[in-house]
């Protein structure tokens, strides 16, 4: 496979963020609350709202790259909901709750991205254009890897530093991290019966589970040339 020419399409990327902003982030808050608070969820809402500057200001370090500060300032309103949650529910069930709903949230994120809606053919070669774009010019461009390996059947790369555990480090439970890893697992193997994600044999296999880097590896059990029903 030659190294992807595909470029994002920022109309494209800017609806998909404000979608999941506008829409996609509240329906999420209030499910996740809704078991726990009930109507006072509300008031939660409310409050996490106007928290934000506070958090703003906690989580920031001044050492803080550009690709760092962009991270956070996206994660934002995670960290103050598990902030809020931490000081009327306690760590437990604030570290439950955050971690369901940042899952939740991810694997909305990169069911936009990735699973092209029918008829759209889902090979292959598309994905691995679009899932290097991503890294390119996307949002997880703010992660750093250490080459792509290609093949015809095997493609593979590791993450060196990312950004994310960083932040949630920063916000005071890197753990949550975890939720990231697990949204890759489950997405990324609903693209296609044909292409199976997974870790590898390192053990840990992530950073936010306790490794030195995180493993990608992609295998197709075709060529994937063909349109996939």
């Amino acid at each position: 496979m030659k190294s992807s020419s595909k470029k994002l399409n920022p109309v494209r990327e800017r609806r998909r963020r404000i979608y999941i902003l506008l829409f996609v982030m509240p329906r999420l808050f209030n499910q996740h609350l809704r078991p726990l608070l009930g109507w006072q969820r509300f008031l939660f809402i409310a409050r996490m709202l106007l928290s934000t500057p506070r958090y703003r200001k906690q989580f920031a370090h001044r050492m803080d790259d550009a690709g760092l500060k962009e991270v956070k300032q996206t994660f934002l309103l995670v960290g103050a909901f598990y902030h809020e949650l931490l000081r009327v529910r306690g760590e437990a069930i604030a570290f439950q709750t955050s971690h369901a709903l940042l899952g939740d949230i991810a694997n909305a994120v990169q069911r936009q991205a990735y699973l092209l809606p029918p008829p759209l053919p889902r090979t292959w070669e598309w994905f691995h254009q679009e899932h290097e774009a991503q890294m390119e010019e996307g949002f997880i461009r703010n992660n750093e890897n250490d080459g792509i390996q290609r093949g015809d059947r095997v493609y593979s790369l590791h993450i060196t530093r990312c950004r994310f555990f960083e932040t949630f480090r920063d916000m005071g439970s890197p753990g949550l991290t975890e939720a990231f890893c697990r949204s890759d697992e489950i997405v990324f193997n609903e693209y296609s019966p044909q292409m199976r994600f997974h870790r590898g044999h390192e053990q840990p296999n992530t950073i936010a589970r306790g490794g030195k880097r995180c493993a990608f590896i992609f295998e197709s059990d075709s060529s994937l040339e063909a349109a996939l029903p």
